[in-house]
């Protein structure tokens, strides 16, 4: 009798299997809202995440990370989730999306400045940069590791202020972004601070190889006073010659720069070969 009942419930075990195939013509990609409870913030965070269709269909296979900043703006999120999306059809890997939500820019995105002069232009709370890059390191990669079936390779993407703390990371972490697509930088920060943690950041022995795709556009204030300092940095970069520092630069044909996503996100991810089928 026991052993009727234990074959039944394997018939039944194996049945359930055979119902839910996979179809490889139907689309499982899937995009949820995550809150993890962070120590470094005394509260929960939120994160955006994306998993490809494949992340299903192939059970097996790992898969390389995207950091997403700004992911509070929904529309972002979703335009750059769109664009993986379209390009891993023919030109690019599927992608996890880690989308990260900050609650304030200045805050969270920005060094301490060392000009009096720069509280004129960005007014306090700001300059906790260290603690975001500790929540990511701390907090949200092991979950990540933990929660999903990753590859050990991390792309940045961010505008403006989040390319900024890219910048940031790079300069603090030896292990966290492999790959950065840096969207209109503001490098202009604090008298050009960033200027001359680049002067640093290049003489530095890296562990691994640091690949940065460096854009901007035209067309507006903030691209006009953020053009030169990322020019500075980019003379930086070539003269010093670190080899496990190696950048594109590329100047985007869209005016303003709020634009600057639009084409940005299609040429930063078609310009890393490690991700190219």
């Amino acid at each position: 009798m026991k052993k009727s009942i234990v074959l039944g419930i394997i018939s039944l075990l194996l049945l359930a299997c055979k119902t839910t195939k996979i179809d490889e013509d139907k689309y499982y990609a899937v995009t949820e809202t995550v809150f993890i409870d962070s120590k470094i913030f005394d509260k929960k965070r939120e994160l955006q995440i994306f998993l490809p269709t494949e992340y299903f269909t192939e059970p097996s296979r790992k898969f390389k990370v995207l950091y997403l900043f700004d992911a509070q703006n929904q529309r972002i999120f979703n335009f750059v989730k769109g664009n993986i999306e379209l390009l891993s059809m023919n030109d690019i890997e599927p992608l996890i999306i880690i989308g990260v939500v900050t609650e304030d820019r200045w805050n969270e995105f920005l060094t301490l400045n060392n000009y009096k002069e720069t509280l004129l232009k960005y007014e306090p709370p700001m300059g906790n940069a260290a603690l975001l890059l500790k929540h990511i390191e701390s907090e949200i990669e092991p979950f990540v590791k933990n929660k999903y079936r990753t590859e050990n390779y991390r792309i940045a993407i961010g505008q403006s202020l989040g390319a900024t703390f890219i910048s940031y990371v790079n300069f603090e972490s030896d292990q966290l972004f492999d790959y950065n697509i840096l969207i209109s930088p503001n490098y202009a920060y604090d008298k050009e601070q960033f200027v001359n943690e680049f002067k640093k950041f290049v003489k530095k022995d890296l562990s691994k190889e640091r690949k940065f795709f460096f854009c901007n556009s035209y067309g507006d204030d903030y691209e006009k006073r953020f053009d030169l300092p990322l020019q500075k940095i980019i003379k930086i970069i070539t003269d010093n010659k670190n080899p496990n520092i190696s950048f594109k630069y590329e100047k985007l044909s869209v005016k303003g720069h709020g634009n600057t996503w639009y084409e940005a996100v299609y040429k930063g991810l078609m310009n890393c070969e490690f991700v190219k089928k």
